[in-house]
């Protein structure tokens, strides 16, 4: 097996003609091709691609092969990005592209935690991809830690036994049945936060 650097290189890479003959692979960073391009999206990949680790296995005729001896799974942080000259939001724009045209997946979003590094995968599916198609989308609305989300709940001003304000409602009765629905009820927006 080639020995790896800090950031998980290997000695070099190659590139499948599959690959570089795709119509996704000549699309990359072309304009209206996808929701988001980058002209820095060829470099990405290629780094990510130079993170694949081999080593050599003898087949079933003794001969000696390369395999791949990863697990799929790359990090490929915007620190590291940036001390190659690529800036943070073309480098996103990059990953979404990348994502749109089924080069890569995501497998761990990361974030959460300064450590967290997001984890990606290579995916064959840009084979599959065709021009106005996106294969795979980020998935933006995660909720860590301290962050606000609207909750919209019935308050009835005539009533303030009826439950306290920012708890979710109940149902369209009163407690224990007892009171018919108001006419008073208002519907009122709260900001609240998650833990």
């Amino acid at each position: 097996m080639s020995k790896k650097n800090k950031n998980g290189y290997g000695k070099g890479t190659f590139i499948e003609t599959e690959m570089f003959l795709s119509k996704a692979f000549i699309s990359l960073g072309v304009k209206e091709t996808a929701p988001t391009v980058s002209s820095y999206s060829v470099n990405i990949l290629i780094m990510l691609l130079g993170k694949r680790q081999y080593g050599k296995a003898k087949d079933s005729k003794g001969e000696k092969k390369r395999i791949r001896t990863d697990d799929n799974h790359f990090t490929l942080t915007y620190k590291e990005l940036d001390e190659r000259g690529i800036p943070q939001k073309s480098a996103t724009r990059a990953f979404d592209e990348l994502l749109a045209k089924g080069f890569i997946k995501i497998v761990d979003p990361g974030g959460a935690f300064e450590k967290h590094k997001a984890i990606y995968a290579l995916s064959d599916d840009y084979l599959l991809w065709q021009p106005g198609q996106t294969m795979a989308k980020r998935v933006r609305d995660v909720l860590r830690g301290y962050q606000k989300s609207k909750i919209t709940a019935d308050v009835n001003d005539g009533h303030p036994h009826r439950r306290q304000r920012r708890t979710p409602p109940k149902e369209d009765t009163d407690v224990n049945d007892a009171h018919p629905k108001s006419n008073k009820m208002k519907e009122k927006t709260f900001e609240t936060t998650y833990n």
